[in-house]
């Protein structure tokens, strides 16, 4: 497994994945909330090196979406596959250690502890027993395999221009650079899958433009899955972007194709 360290500055090859079987495969996927229908019948595939955007409306689905193929909820009908293996009945924490990670639309991380720290948790999810006490209790079985993650962290701060503050609580950054720390957390492991939810939601224009140039050097092995509204970062970092509205696809393309299509202008704008 090629570490987060080796990782972090790699910039895609160039290899066409659009002939690879896709990381993510999912087949007429239905939630639903009681009498509700939050995702109805949607398929969606993203193939590795590859970035999908799903847009929509507000209580279009898309969070919904992302919550059901990361596991914090059930799918009514439908299948789930990661790289051809059904994980559709796997739980949250056994479809992380297929390789799917997540980032939230508010970032999940804990104010009371530094930026290094919150990182440094994403090294657990590599399939031994670190905590952070054995950092405040400088155990000596785990000093080494320590230093090797604060090295990996720092190189990820470093890539997302953040490693000023990495003995900053978090509590003091801005929302924007709180998403920086989500994001760098969920790098610490592999992705296979990366799910993101609204990265760019309260971020300043020049750190969305940082996070565009950043998602070009995620590895390319790594498939993207991403909700966002900024319609310009969508247009720098999506190979497709998919429309739900009312749960449902209404179209499917390139942005440019998207952002035209009568369908989409009709669901944001009502004309």
């Amino acid at each position: 497994m090629v570490g987060p360290k080796a990782r972090a500055g790699r910039i895609p090859s160039g290899v066409d994945a659009l002939n690879a079987a896709p990381v993510l495969a999912a087949e007429s996927v239905t939630v639903r909330f009681g009498p509700l229908v939050a995702v109805n019948q949607v398929s969606i595939d993203v193939e590795a090196g590859r970035t999908v955007s799903l847009i929509g409306p507000n209580g279009a689905g898309k969070t919904t979406l992302l919550n059901t193929i990361s596991g914090f909820l059930p799918a009514a009908t439908g299948t789930l596959r990661i790289d051809g293996q059904d994980v559709s009945s796997l739980r949250s924490h056994e479809r992380s250690q297929r390789g799917i990670r997540r980032t939230f639309q508010h970032a999940k991380v804990s104010d009371a502890l530094s930026v290094m720290e919150n990182v440094l948790v994403g090294a657990s999810l590599q399939g031994y027993p670190w905590t952070l006490f054995g950092e405040w209790l400088r155990l000596p079985r785990s000093g080494a395999r320590m230093r090797r993650d604060r090295e990996a962290a720092m190189s990820l701060l470093e890539l997302l221009g953040i490693a000023d503050t990495a003995d900053v609580p978090v509590g003091a950054l801005s929302f924007g650079r709180k998403k920086m720390v989500d994001l760098a957390r969920a790098l610490m492991t592999p992705p296979r899958l990366l799910l993101m939810d609204e990265p760019t939601a309260g971020m300043s224009e020049p750190e969305v433009e940082t996070l565009a140039h950043l998602m070009s050097r995620i590895q390319p092995d790594t498939a993207i899955l991403v909700v966002a509204h900024h319609m310009g970062f969508v247009a720098k970092v999506a190979h497709k972007v998919v429309c739900l509205v009312a749960g449902q696809i209404i179209a499917s393309g390139t942005p440019r194709e998207v952002q035209a299509d009568p369908r989409v202008l009709a669901a944001y704008m009502g004309t």
